[in-house]
């Protein structure tokens, strides 16, 4: 079984010699999964000591750079919204929801994952949501964690991001009867020409700009192009993994482990959840409930911020950037709004909402148990009725916006115009390039995210009930899991800054639970 191309001081697996009767090899901790969440378990479990780390990758790693590295702008907002050109691009689910989960709905098969695609915007979990999440964990984000600083708190230090909650802030967009304020971001700029790239725990171990290898992680290791089948359950207990060689007929291996971690993006862990938990209690339905995505939708504005003699009009002081404020609790929405000059005498406003579909029973991941793994998946998306209202409640808003925007610019302020939620003509793909350019001044023009394509899936996992407090199965033991899938309650904010959160966590919590000292090899032992 091959390994990817990475960096020379980034320690590869090896499979070692095997023969007739030979154990299979271990690792203390493996995890299923390089992505944001999976990676960012790596790295704190390194910083801990715990040197015997296996991060399994169903892609490649032969790139590592962040889009908007590796591209020029335009380049990288099409490869991020219209991935069909994206070789990295993968759907490894059956939608029965359509059009919710198809299209653009997939994942991003490489190492560093979706942590190579995402645009940095980092808020916490509101308190309206985190109010049915299990009380020490809201505790160890919101108040204090091992006796300093919570959790929110030190990762958006790391990140560079102001930690403090929206309402606080220095608003610095005034529009109308909104207050916003610069939306916090986890991005750092370079060059000459506005570039920029989004935190990757890969930035610890690879030039973010360039790609050259940087001081490799101690204690990690990784198995690329690799895919893992199952969960290895034995009396009861997670015991290692079942992998094989991804786009390959060979023959599938066994690594052993003390710990496995499910970080493959929620319908992957879900699948191998799901596998694990139906191997520990054959009588259980083959289905996990709660699937949720962010509720999205938004409209572009077009308009001259001077008039026909060059006199300044509308917002002539806005600067180009990401905004954003929360809106009230009952509209379970962030209201974004960015802001750019293509041309002199030019603005383009794009304003969108960012809000929470609460979980229940109508929107699952459903799998077909048969003899081999992985079992077949399939996605079912449903809006409940109090999704509807949030829908609903959101256009209010935008509509709220359009007409402050349309009051500023002298503009007609006929009522936005909205698609069939469920069959919108115009998706967040929407925003290309082309079609941004392509727009008069006679907007606005409103758009809406089809579920599934906002990379926002979670709570299939919720900590508190499939998981433990601290982040393990409750029915399966030394399985563990990360990423938004293990949130109770997605709330309205972007999911990263949390995933980064509990990642730390996790790790602390798995270094406690199975040592920092490495296992010792068969060949140590017999001598």
């Amino acid at each position: 079984m091959s390994t990817a191309d990475l960096p020379p001081n980034l320690a590869e697996w090896q499979w070692p010699a095997t023969g007739p009767g030979a154990d299979a090899p271990r690792s203390r901790v493996v995890i299923a999964g390089g992505g944001l969440a999976g990676l960012e378990v790596a790295r704190h479990l390194s910083a801990l000591g715990v040197d015997d780390v296996l991060v399994i990758e169903a892609g490649p790693a032969d790139d590592l750079l962040h889009i908007n590295s590796a591209h020029q702008p335009d380049q990288a907002l099409r490869t991020f919204l219209d991935p069909a050109d994206d070789p990295h691009f993968q759907r490894c689910w059956t939608s029965e929801s359509a059009p919710h989960y198809l299209a653009n709905a997939g994942l991003r098969k490489r190492l560093g994952g979706r942590s190579l695609y995402w645009y940095g915007a980092s808020l916490p979990v509101e308190d309206w949501a985190l109010a049915d999440w299990p009380e020490s964990i809201v505790r160890d984000l919101r108040g204090s964690w091992q006796g300093g600083r919570p959790l929110y708190e030190q990762v958006a230090a790391d990140l560079g991001v102001d930690p403090t909650p929206l309402d606080s802030q220095q608003p610095a967009l005034k529009l109308g009867g909104s207050r916003l304020v610069r939306t916090p971001q986890a991005e750092t700029r370079f060059g000459d020409e506005g570039r920029w790239y989004a935190y990757s725990p890969l930035d610890h171990w690879r030039d973010p700009v360039t790609g050259a290898a940087l001081d490799g992680p101690q204690g990690i290791r990784f198995l690329c192009g690799t895919e893992v089948l199952s969960v290895d359950i034995e009396d009861g207990r997670a015991c290692g993994v079942l992998v094989r060689e991804s786009a390959s007929n060979a023959p599938a291996r066994r690594i052993s482990a003390d710990a496995v971690v499910l970080a493959s993006g929620t319908i992957e862990s879900s699948r191998l959840a799901i596998q694990a938990l139906c191997a520990v209690d054959p009588g259980r339905p083959p289905r996990l409930t709660g699937l949720t995505d962010h509720i999205v939708q938004g409209f572009f504005l077009r308009v001259r911020d001077a008039d026909a003699d060059g006199a300044s009009q509308g917002l002539p002081d806005v600067v180009p950037g990401s905004y954003v404020t929360a809106c009230e609790d009952a509209v379970r929405s962030n209201l974004f709004v960015t802001v750019e000059r293509p041309e002199p005498g030019v603005l383009l406003f794009d304003v969108r909402l960012t809000g929470e579909q609460a979980p229940g029973p109508g929107s699952h991941v459903t799998c077909e148990p048969t003899g081999e793994y992985p079992w077949r998946t399939t996605v079912t998306a449903d809006l409940a009725l109090a999704d509807r209202d949030v829908v609903g409640r959101q256009r209010e808003v935008l509509n709220t916006v359009w007409r402050q925007l349309a009051a500023e610019f002298g503009l007609a302020a006929t009522p936005l115009a909205f698609d069939d939620f469920d069959h919108p003509v115009r998706t967040n793909a929407f925003v290309l390039p082309e079609s941004i350019g392509a727009q008069t001044l006679e907007g606005p023009f409103t758009w809406s995210s089809l579920l599934g394509t906002e990379d926002h899936e979670g709570c299939t996992l919720p900590l508190g009930e499939v998981l433990d407090d601290r982040h393990a199965f409750a029915a399966v033991p030394g399985l563990y899991a990360c990423g938004p899938a293990t949130f109770p309650r997605m709330g309205a904010a972007n999911p990263s800054l949390t995933t980064l959160a509990l990642a730390r966590r996790l790790a602390h919590c798995l270094a406690t639970a199975h040592g920092t000292q490495p296992h010792r090899t068969t060949s140590e032992v017999d001598a």
